[in-house]
């Protein structure tokens, strides 16, 4: 059996050259099986991916990053870069086949650098690497999710990769590796505004690296700033396209969204709103519970989305100030922004009552969403989509549903049992004391992990109604690290 890096702190004096060189030679020597068999895998998958769907799946948000790439816009109603990344590869193919090959591989090249890293470093036994390589690389999941034209495959193979890069600086640090994590931190925000949590994940393992302090002091600093610039110029962006200084009206949006949960429960007197605006939209809004004849459950998203939920009526009352659906929705973010910071502060406790803890349950038990069917079930593929990728018929083509069934039915359930046994065998790993006659690495990983998983739980719970597919990174890391919690189940004390 390998020994934990651990060696790991043994080899501090190694340059960090001499410790990529013996990776590599670990890689193309000692695992050459893995990596071939992941290659084969690789191929193997993506051909059959393509014979039995030869279109993508798309959805609601896939036709606003399409049009938003079409028509060259700098900003559109959610992070442009994923846009700007299905422009660059129309360059390479003009059909999609550029796009969703980039997209598997490289949620294939992210995990097999995560089995490879994690099994360089931490001594997993045979059956746990093997495991560990079926539910990184063998799992069907991670092709099928990548055949979707959306931001979230590229997201998470680069998250993978941040927090790949994050085991290697806690490990040794150096300019190169950081400088990469920087790279992808600015992608990763780019595709998600919720990699705003990434620096302060960056920034803890980055005290507890062992370097000098100033010059942690000038990377976490270098994370933090390069968030406030790419915030800066999206806002820039913003307001030179819609006449709207605002960094992103989602959010505004959002929290109207969530707040709307709260006026369904709870009466609220409009003589204490002082804003103007957040008034007027409360007298707007609030007839709704009255009359409306569905009203959608707690912690949903549908007053966003509902063409008759108050926030999109309110559009076209709020339009005749404005001039195009865009530039109307921008300019109501503040709006909204306001509103639902109001409301929330005023009635905190029902906010946590109404959205926050359903929204736990639903954090657990996470509905399938878009992962529920091909295409949503629609039978006819979205205008602008069939222009840009040149289909010649607008029919979705032939699917599979029982295929679908098999494939992504099973992680509604195992994103839960996952959770459960994460939570258990840290809980046991640190009630033990085993982290004692673990490797220093390891348990450093882990606290980075640990505090990954919580700000994500905080950010999802407290902001934006959960479902599966924004908890697939966690997902994922979650497998090395809980296998070897594991795994210390049956061997009393590895070599440190």
């Amino acid at each position: 059996m390998q020994s934990d890096a651990g060696n790991n702190t043994g080899n501090a004096k190694k340059s960090i050259s001499s410790t990529r060189a013996s990776f590599a030679r670990f890689i193309l020597n000692d695992n050459k099986k893995y990596l071939l068999s992941a290659i084969a895998i690789g191929v193997v998958y993506f051909l059959v991916l393509r014979s039995l769907y030869p279109v993508p799946s798309f959805y609601s948000d896939s036709f606003t990053w399409i049009g938003a790439a079409k028509n060259n816009q700098p900003v559109t109603f959610r992070p442009i870069g994923y846009s700007k990344l299905v422009q660059f590869f129309k360059h390479f193919s003009i059909s999609d086949l550029a796009l969703t090959a980039a997209q598997y591989f490289s949620n294939l090249i992210a995990n097999l650098i995560l089995f490879f890293t994690c099994i360089y470093f931490f001594a997993y036994n045979r059956v746990s690497k093997n495991l560990l390589f079926a539910l990184l690389i063998l799992n069907p999941f991670y092709l099928f999710y990548s055949n979707y034209v959306s931001a979230d495959a590229f997201f998470f193979s680069f998250t993978i990769a941040f927090f790949t890069l994050l085991i290697w600086i806690l490990y040794k640090p150096s300019r190169y590796v950081i400088v990469m994590q920087l790279a992808i931190l600015a992608l990763l925000f780019q595709l998600r505004y919720n990699a705003i949590i990434f620096p302060a994940i960056s920034s803890l393992a980055l005290v507890i690296s062992k370097q000098v302090w100033w010059k942690k002091a000038v990377y976490i600093f270098s994370s933090f700033l390069l968030i406030a610039l790419l915030m800066l110029s999206t806002l820039r962006a913003t307001e030179r396209y819609t006449g709207t200084k605002i960094f992103s009206a989602f959010s505004g949006w959002q929290m109207a969204n969530n707040a709307m949960h709260i006026l369904r429960y709870e009466k609220l007197d409009t003589s204490t709103i002082a804003d103007k605006q957040t008034k007027e939209f409360l007298l707007y809004a609030l007839p709704f519970f009255d009359t409306a004849s569905f009203i959608p459950a707690d912690a949903s998203a549908w007053y966003m989305w509902h063409e008759y939920s108050p926030l999109k009526k309110y559009v076209s009352v709020f339009a005749k100030k404005k001039v195009g659906y865009f530039r109307t929705w921008n300019t109501l973010g503040p709006v909204y922004s306001k509103f639902g910071r109001t409301i929330i502060l005023k009635k905190p406790f029902s906010y946590l009552k109404h959205f926050a803890i359903p929204n736990s349950k639903a954090y657990f038990f996470p509905s399938l969403e878009v992962y529920e069917d091909y295409m949503e079930g629609n039978d006819t593929i979205g205008g602008v989509a069939q222009e840009y990728y040149q289909y010649k018929t607008n029919k979705t083509p032939q699917h599979y549903p029982l295929l679908y069934t098999i494939v992504f039915n099973p992680w509604k359930y195992g994103f839960t049992i996952t959770n459960a046994l994460f939570i258990v065998f840290t809980f046991w790993y640190l009630l033990s004391k085993n982290y004692k006659c673990r490797p220093r690495l390891f348990n450093y990983t882990l606290s980075c992990f640990s505090t990954l998983y919580l700000a994500n739980f905080f950010f999802v719970v407290l902001l934006a109604p959960s479902v599966l597919r924004y908890h697939i990174f966690i997902l994922t890391l979650s497998f090395p690290v809980t296998i070897y919690m594991m795994q210390q189940l049956k061997i009393k004390k590895l070599p440190i």
